[in-house]
Protein backbone atom coordinates (compact mmCIF):
# COMPACT_ATOMS: atom_id res chain seq x y z
CA UNK A 1 0.00 0.00 0.00
CA UNK A 2 1.13 3.43 -0.98
CA UNK A 3 2.35 5.51 2.12
CA UNK A 4 1.33 8.94 2.07
CA UNK A 5 2.72 12.06 4.15
CA UNK A 6 -0.06 14.90 5.03
CA UNK A 7 0.75 17.92 5.81
CA UNK A 8 -2.88 19.27 6.32
CA UNK A 9 -4.24 22.42 6.17
CA UNK A 10 -6.94 25.38 7.93
CA UNK A 11 -9.86 25.67 6.38
CA UNK A 12 -11.42 29.10 6.78
CA UNK A 13 -14.15 29.92 9.08
CA UNK A 14 -16.63 31.83 6.11
CA UNK A 15 -16.25 28.69 3.87
CA UNK A 16 -17.97 26.50 6.37
CA UNK A 17 -20.86 28.83 6.61
CA UNK A 18 -23.85 26.56 5.67
CA UNK A 19 -25.30 29.10 3.23
CA UNK A 20 -22.22 29.28 1.14
CA UNK A 21 -20.74 26.28 -0.74
CA UNK A 22 -17.31 24.76 -0.07
CA UNK A 23 -16.86 25.30 -4.01
CA UNK A 24 -17.41 28.59 -3.94
CA UNK A 25 -15.76 30.56 -6.55
CA UNK A 26 -15.05 27.08 -8.98
CA UNK A 27 -16.72 27.69 -12.05
CA UNK A 28 -16.23 25.53 -15.09
CA UNK A 29 -12.97 23.06 -15.50
CA UNK A 30 -10.11 23.73 -14.74
CA UNK A 31 -6.99 22.88 -16.96
CA UNK A 32 -5.77 19.48 -14.81
CA UNK A 33 -3.44 16.96 -15.47
CA UNK A 34 -3.85 13.35 -16.08
CA UNK A 35 -4.86 11.45 -12.94
CA UNK A 36 -1.79 8.96 -13.00
CA UNK A 37 0.56 12.08 -12.37
CA UNK A 38 -1.03 12.80 -9.03
CA UNK A 39 -0.51 11.31 -5.62
CA UNK A 40 -3.70 10.63 -4.60
CA UNK A 41 -6.28 8.88 -7.05
CA UNK A 42 -10.46 8.32 -5.98
CA UNK A 43 -11.14 5.06 -6.94
CA UNK A 44 -14.58 3.65 -7.88
CA UNK A 45 -15.24 0.15 -7.32
CA UNK A 46 -16.49 -1.30 -10.18
CA UNK A 47 -19.18 -4.82 -9.15
CA UNK A 48 -21.52 -6.72 -10.84
CA UNK A 49 -24.82 -6.65 -9.54
CA UNK A 50 -28.23 -8.31 -10.51
CA UNK A 51 -28.75 -5.88 -13.37
CA UNK A 52 -25.86 -5.18 -15.07
CA UNK A 53 -22.52 -6.49 -15.46
CA UNK A 54 -19.51 -4.41 -13.99
CA UNK A 55 -18.67 -3.05 -17.39
CA UNK A 56 -21.54 -2.19 -18.56
CA UNK A 57 -22.23 1.85 -19.41
CA UNK A 58 -18.84 2.57 -18.55
CA UNK A 59 -17.78 5.73 -21.02
CA UNK A 60 -21.33 5.81 -22.45
CA UNK A 61 -25.07 7.27 -20.51
CA UNK A 62 -27.28 3.54 -21.53
CA UNK A 63 -27.05 1.14 -19.51
CA UNK A 64 -25.66 2.46 -16.22
CA UNK A 65 -25.12 -0.13 -14.12
CA UNK A 66 -24.97 0.56 -10.23
CA UNK A 67 -21.88 1.46 -9.20
CA UNK A 68 -21.89 4.57 -11.66
CA UNK A 69 -24.47 6.43 -9.40
CA UNK A 70 -23.53 9.81 -9.64
CA UNK A 71 -20.29 9.26 -11.86
CA UNK A 72 -18.30 11.40 -12.42
CA UNK A 73 -19.23 14.71 -10.47
CA UNK A 74 -19.51 13.55 -7.54
CA UNK A 75 -16.06 12.04 -7.93
CA UNK A 76 -14.46 14.94 -9.38
CA UNK A 77 -16.17 17.65 -6.85
CA UNK A 78 -14.69 15.42 -4.06
CA UNK A 79 -11.19 16.13 -5.39
CA UNK A 80 -11.98 19.76 -6.15
CA UNK A 81 -12.55 19.96 -2.43
CA UNK A 82 -9.20 18.08 -1.31
CA UNK A 83 -7.07 20.25 -3.40
CA UNK A 84 -9.15 23.32 -1.75
CA UNK A 85 -9.01 22.35 1.75
CA UNK A 86 -5.54 19.83 2.21
CA UNK A 87 -2.38 19.81 0.71
CA UNK A 88 -2.90 16.40 -0.81
CA UNK A 89 -1.74 15.94 -4.26
CA UNK A 90 -4.74 15.23 -6.27
CA UNK A 91 -7.08 16.96 -9.18
CA UNK A 92 -10.57 16.80 -10.42
CA UNK A 93 -9.22 14.70 -13.04
CA UNK A 94 -7.52 11.75 -10.49
CA UNK A 95 -10.33 9.36 -10.03
CA UNK A 96 -10.72 6.58 -11.34
CA UNK A 97 -13.35 3.96 -11.62
CA UNK A 98 -11.81 -0.30 -10.88
CA UNK A 99 -12.96 -3.55 -11.64
CA UNK A 100 -12.62 -5.08 -7.56
CA UNK A 101 -10.29 -7.87 -8.98
CA UNK A 102 -7.80 -5.71 -10.35
CA UNK A 103 -4.45 -6.12 -8.99
CA UNK A 104 -4.08 -2.27 -9.03
CA UNK A 105 -6.56 -1.91 -6.13
CA UNK A 106 -3.87 -2.75 -3.71
CA UNK A 107 -1.72 0.62 -4.48
CA UNK A 108 -4.55 2.58 -3.79
CA UNK A 109 -5.43 3.46 0.18
CA UNK A 110 -9.13 4.46 -0.50
CA UNK A 111 -11.96 2.45 -2.38
CA UNK A 112 -15.53 4.23 -2.53
CA UNK A 113 -18.44 1.66 -3.37
CA UNK A 114 -21.92 3.11 -4.33
CA UNK A 115 -24.50 0.56 -2.83
CA UNK A 116 -27.52 2.36 -4.99
CA UNK A 117 -30.28 -0.06 -4.21
CA UNK A 118 -33.97 1.87 -5.87
CA UNK A 119 -36.41 1.41 -5.92
CA UNK A 120 -36.90 -0.18 -1.67
CA UNK A 121 -37.37 -3.56 -2.65
CA UNK A 122 -34.64 -6.46 -1.44
CA UNK A 123 -32.36 -7.72 -4.07
CA UNK A 124 -31.14 -5.07 -6.24
CA UNK A 125 -27.95 -3.63 -5.88
CA UNK A 126 -24.61 -5.26 -5.70
CA UNK A 127 -23.93 -8.65 -5.53
CA UNK A 128 -20.64 -9.74 -5.25
CA UNK A 129 -19.04 -12.71 -6.97
CA UNK A 130 -16.50 -14.96 -4.86
CA UNK A 131 -13.56 -13.23 -6.87
CA UNK A 132 -14.77 -9.90 -6.00
CA UNK A 133 -15.34 -10.45 -2.37
CA UNK A 134 -12.40 -12.31 -1.87
CA UNK A 135 -10.56 -8.91 -3.19
CA UNK A 136 -12.36 -6.93 -1.26
CA UNK A 137 -11.21 -9.20 2.01
CA UNK A 138 -7.62 -9.44 1.01
CA UNK A 139 -7.80 -5.46 -0.20
CA UNK A 140 -8.64 -4.50 3.31
CA UNK A 141 -6.85 -6.56 5.65
CA UNK A 142 -3.82 -5.57 3.60
CA UNK A 143 -4.69 -1.74 5.05
CA UNK A 144 -7.16 -0.72 2.02
CA UNK A 145 -10.01 1.54 3.75
CA UNK A 146 -13.53 1.01 2.18
CA UNK A 147 -16.18 3.69 2.09
CA UNK A 148 -20.01 2.44 1.31
CA UNK A 149 -22.73 4.85 0.31
CA UNK A 150 -26.27 5.32 -0.42
CA UNK A 151 -28.36 2.37 0.76
CA UNK A 152 -31.57 3.10 2.24
CA UNK A 153 -33.88 0.74 4.45
CA UNK A 154 -34.57 -2.31 6.52
CA UNK A 155 -34.17 -4.74 3.47
CA UNK A 156 -31.09 -3.13 2.04
CA UNK A 157 -29.65 -3.40 5.56
CA UNK A 158 -30.34 -6.89 5.26
CA UNK A 159 -28.62 -6.80 1.65
CA UNK A 160 -26.00 -5.57 2.81
CA UNK A 161 -25.51 -7.62 5.55
CA UNK A 162 -25.79 -11.01 3.06
CA UNK A 163 -22.86 -8.94 0.66
CA UNK A 164 -20.60 -8.57 3.61
CA UNK A 165 -20.95 -12.00 5.19
CA UNK A 166 -19.52 -13.18 1.57
CA UNK A 167 -16.52 -10.98 2.31
CA UNK A 168 -16.21 -11.42 6.20
CA UNK A 169 -18.70 -13.99 7.13
CA UNK A 170 -16.89 -13.84 11.08
CA UNK A 171 -17.32 -10.35 11.43
CA UNK A 172 -20.06 -7.89 12.39
CA UNK A 173 -19.78 -3.88 11.89
CA UNK A 174 -20.25 -1.80 14.62
CA UNK A 175 -22.43 1.75 15.11
CA UNK A 176 -19.66 4.52 14.82
CA UNK A 177 -20.02 6.60 18.23
CA UNK A 178 -19.63 10.20 17.26
CA UNK A 179 -16.92 10.45 19.73
CA UNK A 180 -14.78 8.50 17.10
CA UNK A 181 -11.15 10.20 15.93
CA UNK A 182 -12.87 9.44 12.04
CA UNK A 183 -15.23 12.13 13.24
CA UNK A 184 -12.54 14.77 14.23
CA UNK A 185 -9.20 13.89 12.02
CA UNK A 186 -9.88 17.18 9.79
CA UNK A 187 -13.29 19.01 10.15
CA UNK A 188 -14.79 18.26 13.82
CA UNK A 189 -18.37 16.53 13.20
CA UNK A 190 -20.94 16.39 15.76
CA UNK A 191 -24.21 15.07 14.43
CA UNK A 192 -24.90 13.28 11.20
CA UNK A 193 -26.88 15.02 9.04
CA UNK A 194 -29.25 12.94 5.98
CA UNK A 195 -27.90 14.21 2.95
CA UNK A 196 -30.26 13.46 0.41
CA UNK A 197 -30.68 11.77 -2.53
CA UNK A 198 -32.67 13.70 -5.16
CA UNK A 199 -34.76 10.52 -6.17
CA UNK A 200 -35.58 8.80 -2.77
CA UNK A 201 -35.55 11.87 0.06
CA UNK A 202 -37.55 14.23 -2.08
CA UNK A 203 -40.52 12.60 -2.05
CA UNK A 204 -40.54 11.51 -5.38
CA UNK A 205 -42.45 8.37 -5.04
CA UNK A 206 -40.00 6.18 -3.67
CA UNK A 207 -41.67 5.95 -0.18
CA UNK A 208 -40.46 8.60 2.08
CA UNK A 209 -38.90 11.66 2.58
CA UNK A 210 -36.22 13.40 4.12
CA UNK A 211 -35.79 12.97 8.04
CA UNK A 212 -38.50 9.89 7.88
CA UNK A 213 -38.20 8.26 11.65
CA UNK A 214 -38.39 5.60 9.95
CA UNK A 215 -34.75 5.87 8.08
CA UNK A 216 -33.03 6.85 10.62
CA UNK A 217 -29.29 7.76 8.87
CA UNK A 218 -26.16 6.27 10.71
CA UNK A 219 -22.88 5.43 10.31
CA UNK A 220 -21.27 1.89 11.02
CA UNK A 221 -17.28 0.24 10.79
CA UNK A 222 -15.91 -2.55 10.88
CA UNK A 223 -12.85 -3.08 12.05
CA UNK A 224 -9.81 -5.52 11.65
CA UNK A 225 -8.07 -7.84 15.02
CA UNK A 226 -6.36 -5.03 15.89
CA UNK A 227 -9.46 -2.87 15.75
CA UNK A 228 -8.68 -0.55 12.83
CA UNK A 229 -11.43 0.63 10.88
CA UNK A 230 -11.41 -1.44 7.33
CA UNK A 231 -14.86 0.15 6.11
CA UNK A 232 -17.20 2.50 6.97
CA UNK A 233 -20.55 2.44 6.05
CA UNK A 234 -22.88 5.41 5.06
CA UNK A 235 -26.88 3.97 5.61
CA UNK A 236 -30.06 5.87 5.08
CA UNK A 237 -27.95 8.65 3.52
CA UNK A 238 -26.61 9.82 0.28
CA UNK A 239 -23.21 11.82 0.40
CA UNK A 240 -22.57 11.06 -3.24
CA UNK A 241 -25.82 13.52 -4.63
CA UNK A 242 -24.38 16.10 -1.98
CA UNK A 243 -21.04 16.13 -4.12
CA UNK A 244 -22.68 15.45 -7.05
CA UNK A 245 -24.95 18.39 -6.43
CA UNK A 246 -22.88 21.37 -5.81
CA UNK A 247 -23.37 23.26 -8.03
CA UNK A 248 -27.27 22.45 -8.44
CA UNK A 249 -29.29 25.57 -7.75
CA UNK A 250 -32.24 23.30 -6.75
CA UNK A 251 -29.92 20.89 -4.18
CA UNK A 252 -29.96 22.48 -0.58
CA UNK A 253 -25.92 23.81 -0.07
CA UNK A 254 -25.87 22.78 3.29
CA UNK A 255 -26.46 19.36 2.57
CA UNK A 256 -23.28 19.42 -0.04
CA UNK A 257 -20.87 20.54 2.42
CA UNK A 258 -22.18 18.09 5.11
CA UNK A 259 -21.52 15.48 2.33
CA UNK A 260 -17.85 17.17 1.88
CA UNK A 261 -16.15 17.21 5.39
CA UNK A 262 -17.97 13.66 6.02
CA UNK A 263 -16.31 12.43 2.97
CA UNK A 264 -12.81 14.83 3.23
CA UNK A 265 -12.64 12.91 6.99
CA UNK A 266 -13.08 9.34 5.62
CA UNK A 267 -9.76 10.38 3.28
CA UNK A 268 -7.70 11.62 5.88
CA UNK A 269 -8.46 9.20 8.31
CA UNK A 270 -8.06 6.73 5.69
CA UNK A 271 -4.72 7.72 4.49
CA UNK A 272 -3.21 8.68 7.67
CA UNK A 273 -4.34 5.17 9.90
Amino acid sequence: MVGFILILLLCTKSALAQDESMLAGISGEPVEIHADKHEFTFVRGMYENYQTSASSGYRGIRNRAWWQTDFDGADRNLLRALRRYTSIDTSSESFKPMALTDPELFEHPFLYINMKRVPLYSGNGPNFSASEAAALREYMLRGGFVMLDDFWGPEHWQDFLAELAKIFPERQPRPLALSHPIFHCFFDIDEITQVPGRGVTWNFGWGFTLDNADYPTSVHGLFDDDDRLMMVVNFNTDLGDGLEHTFDRFYPTRYCNEAYKLSINYIIHAMSH
